[in-house]
């Protein structure tokens, strides 16, 4: 999908074309006088991203000349329309992955996290070939082998228990949840024993990085090529 699909970048394209207004004059309506700052925004705005750009888009009926009514159907149309295409993507790229659970929901510094990757260390892939009776020994196997890389060198982590150390800016892991299918996990303790079953895979959150002047966080991508790994070997 593309964001000339999007219904949000159709109807200010559209009224651009019916008002004759080019894109600085749109954020100039909008009541920017760095039209650089807001052409960058309205570009965001676009594409979908709407965190950030919330003033742009309150001012956006005035300076289209429409109601604020339908700003605001395009606005939810784009975000029903990136959902669908986002949940699409995410399932048929989905393979089996273990998901660490921790005293911590949220990580105590988002900084760290983004640059490490919440993916990196909460997730737990997994090997279908060797079956799914095998997922739950895997999955404990990858606890451990995290709390290796992230924890001081010169602990034995093979003599502690899984709880016993810390994830990076998460804590101690208190269970973990295999996601055997899009529609089908398990909540596990870590004793490898069942606690729950429950009807749609645990998804991951994921915390996001921004420089000055962007309208739109970092990739993964892009972190990696600006913090280029040594952050993350300062925090092993």
């Amino acid at each position: 999908m593309t964001d000339d699909l999007l219904p949000i970048k159709t109807l200010i394209s559209n009224r651009c074309d019916e008002l004759g207004l080019r894109p600085a004059e749109v954020v100039r309506r909008c009541g920017y006088k760095n039209i650089s700052k807001g052409l960058r925004r309205l570009e965001s705005v676009t594409q979908g991203c709407f965190k950030g750009n919330e003033a742009l888009i309150q001012a956006l009926p005035s300076a289209l000349g429409v109601a604020a009514e339908v700003v605001k159907e395009a606005v939810e149309a784009t975000q029903r329309q990136i959902y669908g295409a986002n949940e699409a993507a995410w399932r048929a790229a989905f393979r089996p992955h273990a998901v660490i659970l921790t005293e911590k929901q949220r990580p105590e510094q988002i900084f760290i996290a983004a640059i490490i990757g919440v993916d990196r260390i909460l997730r737990v892939d997994l090997d279908p070939a060797e079956g799914e009776v095998t997922y739950i020994v895997q999955a404990l196997k990858g606890i451990r082998q995290k709390l290796a890389r992230w924890n001081p060198k010169g602990i034995n982590v093979s003599s502690v228990g899984l709880g016993d150390l810390p994830l990076p800016t998460f804590g101690r892991p208190v269970g973990v949840i295999v996601n055997y299918t899009p529609d089908r996990a398990v909540r596990f303790d870590l004793t490898g024993q069942p606690i729950e079953a429950l009807d749609r895979a645990h998804r991951i959150g994921e915390a996001q990085l921004s420089l000055k002047g962007m309208s739109r966080p970092l990739t993964r991508g892009e972190l990696d090529v600006v913090f280029g790994g040594r952050q993350i070997k300062r925090i092993q």
